[in-house]
């Protein structure tokens, strides 16, 4: 065979190969969506309708349409929706049973499962539902036509996941052959949430002791509140800007700083394999610092560090209608 034609053959074939290889790695090693989309709303068109009529004739809904496009469950009893931006007296339909000014506020009908990707790297789409507010009807007379501001403040408990690799070794001086870098900055994989945990490093510190840290950093535009802090949209969240914080790798003897109120200190989880507390973001970021000892453990190997970081999120959206009066 021609020389030539061997030789293109042999470099197809490492291209061939090259390229399969790379898609099962893409394929198997994704473990989340990643992003910061949660759970997204808008007012579906026409309801409410841009324009309506005064004096009580023009009866309407307004429908929210509700999607869970991030990677943590909400079950219905954790999400609350509270249309504001007027006043509900002038929009309550004197022929409806419930008074308007007490059915503003609601949660979906159904639990707000999360996005996924699954065992074959498909991704699988969160819950899609839709919450609609009867009983509007403009019922006062005005002298000219007037736009009011409808507002949708969607409240909820929301969630990410993250999860890095650190690294272990029976001796923390080797620099060769080891299956594993200890002081390097590592990947960090993040589920898709408006909170996002970034920058995990890991280092020497100590004869038998390593430490690693992350931020937790907030990119989404929403207020953030800490877990069950009470809110519904009704009102002023308490404990902006703090959110609840797990950490384990299941390996004894692990602490953490920067965490308060739950197992940091050691008490009710004595093996130290999890670490649990609040923290609050500073300028929408914060550094959390572990170490972990090592004394007992033999073998060098990576472990998975699992991240979790509950909180309570708010959002809005507004739209208009344009009540138009009728000619006398």
């Amino acid at each position: 065979m021609d020389k030539r034609i061997m030789v293109l053959l042999a470099v197809s074939l490492f291209i061939l190969a090259g390229c399969k290889e790379e898609s099962v790695t893409i394929a198997g090693a994704k473990p989340f969506i990643g992003g910061t989309d949660a759970i997204e709303f808008e007012f579906i068109e026409g309801s409410p309708p841009p324009e309506v009529y005064d004096g009580g004739s023009y009866p309407f809904e307004v429908t929210l349409n509700i999607e869970n496009q991030g990677e943590y469950d909400v079950p219905a009893d954790k999400i609350n929706v509270k249309l504001a931006g007027f006043y509900p007296l002038e929009f309550d339909d004197p022929e409806d049973d419930i008074e308007l000014a007490t059915s503003i506020s609601k949660p979906p009908e159904e639990d707000l499962k999360k996005s996924y990707i699954d065992s074959e790297g498909n991704t699988i789409t969160g819950t899609i539902t839709y919450l609609t507010f009867n009983g509007f009807n403009f019922h006062s007379s005005l002298s000219a036509n007037n736009e009011y501001k409808i507002r949708a403040n969607v409240c909820y408990e929301y969630g990410t996941i993250a999860q890095a690799d650190m690294c272990v070794l029976d001796d923390l001086t080797k620099t060769k052959d080891e299956v594993c870098k200890i002081t390097e900055k590592k990947t960090v994989y993040s589920s898709s949430a408006p909170i996002q945990i970034e920058n995990f490093e890991e280092s020497v510190a100590g004869t038998d002791k390593i430490a690693f840290s992350f931020e937790i950093v907030h990119r989404g535009s929403g207020a953030v509140s800490n877990k069950d802090a009470a809110i519904d949209c009704s009102g002023e969240t308490i404990d902006k800007n703090k959110v609840w914080v797990k950490v384990g790798n299941d390996l004894a003897n692990l602490e953490c700083s920067g965490l308060s109120g739950g197992t940091s200190d050691g008490t009710t989880n004595p093996t130290g394999t999890e670490q649990t507390g609040s923290t609050t973001l500073y300028g929408g970021k914060r550094m959390i610092r572990c170490t972990q000892d090592l004394s007992a453990l033999e073998g060098d190997f990576e472990k998975k560090v699992n991240i979790e970081v509950v909180y309570d999120y708010k959002e809005h959206k507004e739209t208009t209608v344009l009540v138009k009066h009728t000619t006398p």
